[in-house]
C-alpha cells in the first residue's frame, strides 16, 4: 500500500512546530510552574499538525458529508477552541489570580486527558458504529479534549469557559448531527 505524502503540508507542519516550540518557550518559561503548560501546548499543537497533515476538522466528524455541516455552530465551536488556547497562555502570563492551584498536578492530569481524548477519537473513527453511536463518540472525546485545556492551563476562567460556552456547543454540534441523521433515515 503506497502512502501519499504531502509536501507542502508536511513543510507548513514543521514550520509551525518549531515556531510554536520556540514562541511559546518564550512565553512562557519567565513564569512559574511553566514547564508543563508549556509541554501541554505543544502536544495539542502536534495534534492539531496532525489532524491538518491528514485534512480532518478536529471538531466535526469526517464521516458526515460536507454538505450535511452547520457552519455557523461549526464556526462558533472554533472560535471557542481556539480563543481556549489563548485564554490559557493568558491565565500562565497574565491572569495568575486564575490559576486553580498554580502547581504541575492538573497540567500533568490535562495531559494525560488530552491524550487519553486523542486516543479516543482516534478509535471512535475506525470502529464501525451506528451513526448515532459514532457522533455521540465523536462529540465526547472532543468533549474531553476541550476540558483537558483548563487543567492543561491550570485555569479557573477555562473551566467557566468550558463549561459555560464549550459544552453547550458540543452538546448543539452532537444533536444536530443525530437529528440530520434521523432525518436522512427517514
Amino acid at each position: 500500500m503506497k502512502t501519499q505524502i504531502y509536501y507542502k503540508r508536511l513543510i507548513w507542519i514543521v514550520f509551525i512546530l518549531l515556531y510554536s516550540g520556540l514562541f511559546f518557550y518564550n512565553c512562557l518559561s519567565p513564569y512559574e510552574n511553566w514547564f508543563f503548560p508549556y509541554l501541554y501546548t505543544l502536544i495539542l499543537i502536534l495534534w492539531l499538525c496532525k489532524e491538518y497533515y491528514q485534512k480532518n476538522l478536529f471538531f466535526q466528524p469526517n464521516f458526515v458529508p460536507a454538505e450535511s455541516h452547520n457552519y455557523l455552530l461549526r464556526g462558533l465551536f472554533a472560535l471557542f477552541f481556539y480563543s481556549s488556547l489563548v485564554f490559557g497562555i493568558t491565565t500562565i502570563v497574565w491572569w495568575h489570580q486564575y490559576r486553580i492551584l498554580n502547581s504541575p498536578i492538573l497540567s500533568i492530569i490535562g495531559i494525560l486527558l488530552l491524550g487519553y481524548g486523542v486516543y479516543q477519537r482516534e478509535q471512535s473513527l475506525r470502529t464501525a458504529q451506528s451513526h448515532k453511536q459514532s457522533i455521540s463518540r465523536f462529540y465526547f472525546t472532543t468533549a474531553l479534549v476541550t476540558l483537558s485545556m483548563f487543567l492543561g492551563y491550570d485555569s479557573f476562567f477555562l473551566l467557566v469557559y468550558a463549561l459555560v460556552v464549550g459544552l453547550p456547543l458540543i452538546f448543539l454540534q452532537a444533536q444536530y448531527y443525530k437529528k440530520q441523521q434521523e432525518v436522512k433515515a427517514n
